[in-house]
């Protein structure tokens, strides 16, 4: 009787699944039979022709290239989730054995990749002798080949290209030791994640092995997208820098430009550079990349390319992307070597305006390393930017060599003592900066103290203000000491500093020697009737200083009596901003006084 359309929906799904666990038979090399599902089977190329194609005998597939041992094995591998056990003791030879057999086979690209794994772990990180013994290959170079460091040579170079000649006379190379003949399509897949620096080291192993990690290594760094291995240097137009530089091996990308002649793009970190526009006649010499978004694996493409493309670059734009402070140095180390330009700045500029750009670190220390190319620029200003400590240290570092620059603007910068402390050093030698602005920063007591121990020796520095960071008392009396001997600053801007009593003493008895200061700039302290009346007495004798400023400090009524009285008797004028409201009234009387006093 013939079942009903719903026992044949039922009955369906389990003849398939009964098709699916079938199981077959195969016979290998060494006579055993190996069991394994249909499924399995037709996941290898191999097997599932021989299985569509081909007759079995007595239900078992003869597979007479392959043992059972081998088949058992390739199936386990075929699992994504399978671990390779720290027991194994295949040794790195049986493993390439069995990327041979797993080719034969034609596995899936996970059972490939599992031995692949295996190898590179074996491999990675091991020298030249250490790869002889896995291996168990012995040397088979001659005296002068002996001589070259396996790695000595680019590892962009193809195979047999400038291999080292044996003198005449030399001995005979040793015989090599014996080793299993594998397919070349088996050693080149076995090495397929051996990293590019142990590639390097196993072309010491023996002439094979040089062949062929020199096929590889070409094959991984030069090979374009369906074209054949380059086996010639000239054939070579395109180059993979991330991989050189991740190896160590940066100065290989640095003799690209000179060893290969047809090299027309480099590649890495997501990035590929046209070195043809670059290097040829006519090419750009200003390439911009400021504000491209450039992170640090960039930053290291760019710093390795520059030595391949600097025939006719000259300016090349960095600023105002995602660098480090490490990555930046590299890349001003490189342009200053190469005469390139990293800021946009041009040679010829006298001004340079940064103002407001939000420029970080990085961006001072690519300005900083322009800086040395500048013979005509007068002033810099980085006002409101974001350049903190290592940026000023490294702009510290240029105005000790810097013999042009006579004013630098660094309001707001995120600056600290350290910062503070480096430009200190610098201004002790620097014999050109007249006026510098270190204002609404993060300095203290520390930094102060070592700006006021550089007023002491420096001869030239006019203009100097610390406006709005924290020097304290302590600072502002390093300041002052500094005061009594130098000779050249006439402005000084003290202003928010948390400055009391105590500072503005000392800053007063300054006041009575100094006979070069015109301006101080003293307002938003914390200055009260103490410190006024001392800066009162100051004025009585001090002759030269025409602008004070004492706005928004608590010297009352008291302090501005004390101060307009003693501008009273003076000839000379002080033009004097008010302090407190209601006696700033008479401090501007006074002031007045004096202003017409001064016209007489």
């Amino acid at each position: 009787m013939r079942a009903s359309s719903a026992e044949e929906t039922e009955e369906a799904p389990t003849a398939k699944e009964a098709k699916h666990e079938e199981q077959i038979r195969v016979r290998a090399r060494d006579g055993e039979e190996v069991t394994l599902s249909r499924d399995a089977a037709r996941l290898m190329g191999t097997l599932k022709d021989l299985m569509d194609l081909a007759t079995s005998e007595d239900g078992i597939y003869p597979l007479p290239t392959i043992m059972a041992s081998t088949l058992q094995m390739v199936c386990k591998l075929m699992d994504p989730d399978y671990t390779w056990p720290s027991s194994d003791e295949h040794s790195v030879v049986q493993l390439i054995q069995l990327i041979e057999d797993a080719l034969y086979l034609d596995a899936p690209v996970v059972a490939l990749k599992h031995i692949q794994r295996e190898i590179a772990s074996r491999l990675n990180g091991k020298r030249a002798p250490e790869l002889c013994a896995l291996i168990g290959a012995g040397g088979d170079f001659g005296s002068a080949e002996k001589q070259a460091p396996p790695n000595a040579e680019p590892a962009f170079v193809p195979e047999d290209v400038e291999a080292p000649q044996q003198p005449a006379n030399s001995t005979l190379p040793p015989e090599p030791l014996q080793q299993p003949s594998f397919s070349a399509d088996a050693m080149e897949a076995a090495l397929g994640l051996v990293d590019v620096a142990t590639l390097a080291e196993l072309k010491g192993v023996t002439r094979s092995w040089r062949a062929l990690a020199q096929r590889v290594l070409c094959s991984r760094l030069c090979r374009r997208d369906g074209q054949p291995v380059p086996t010639r240097l000239d054939e070579i137009t395109d180059l993979d820098v991330e991989q050189l530089i991740e190896a160590g091996r940066p100065g290989d990308a640095a003799v690209a430009g000179r060893m290969l002649p047809g090299l027309a793009r480099l590649h890495g970190y997501g990035y590929v550079v046209d070195v043809a526009a670059q290097m040829r006649e006519g090419g750009v010499t200003v390439l911009n990349l400021s504000n491209k978004g450039l992170q640090v694996a960039a930053a290291m493409l760019v710093a390795y390319l520059i030595p391949a493309t600097s025939v006719v670059l000259k300016n090349c734009n960095l600023l105002k992307n995602s660098l480090d402070v490490k990555s930046a140095t590299m890349l001003a180390k490189i342009g200053a070597e190469k005469g390139i330009m990293l800021s946009g700045m041009t040679r010829d500029q006298s001004l340079a305006y940064f103002s407001g750009q939000n420029l970080r670190p990085a961006d001072a220390i690519l300005i900083a390393s322009d800086l040395k190319f500048m013979a005509v620029l007068t002033t810099l200003d980085l006002d409101s930017n974001n350049i903190g400590n290592n940026g000023a240290k490294a702009i510290a570092e240029a105005l000790k060599v810097n013999g042009v620059l006579t004013e630098l603007k660094l309001w707001s910068n995120k600056i600290g003592d350290e910062g503070a402390i480096a430009i200190a050093e610098a201004l002790k030698v620097n014999a050109v900066m007249t006026t510098l602005d270190l204002g609404g920063n993060k300095i203290g007591v520390e930094g102060a103290i070592a700006i006021a121990e550089a007023l002491k020796v420096t001869a030239i520095l006019t203009t100097l203000s610390l406006w709005n960071n924290s020097i304290g008392d302590e600072g502002a009396t390093a300041i002052a000491q500094a005061l009594k001997v130098n000779a050249v600053v006439t402005s000084l801007f003290l202003g928010y500093n948390k400055i009391g009593d105590e500072g503005a003493i000392v800053i007063a008895e300054a006041l009575k020697v100094n006979a070069v200061v015109t301006t101080l700039y003293l307002g938003g302290n914390r200055i009260g009737v103490e410190g006024a009346k001392a800066i009162a007495e100051a004025l009585k004798v001090n002759a030269v200083l025409t602008n004070l400023d004492l706005f928004n400090n608590s010297i009352g009524a008291e302090g501005a009596i004390a101060i307009a009285k003693a501008l009273k008797p003076a000839a000379h004028g002080h033009g004097l901003r008010r302090t407190n409201p209601p006696s700033a009234l008479r401090v501007k009387f006074a002031m007045k006084v004096r202003k017409r006093a001064q016209q007489r």
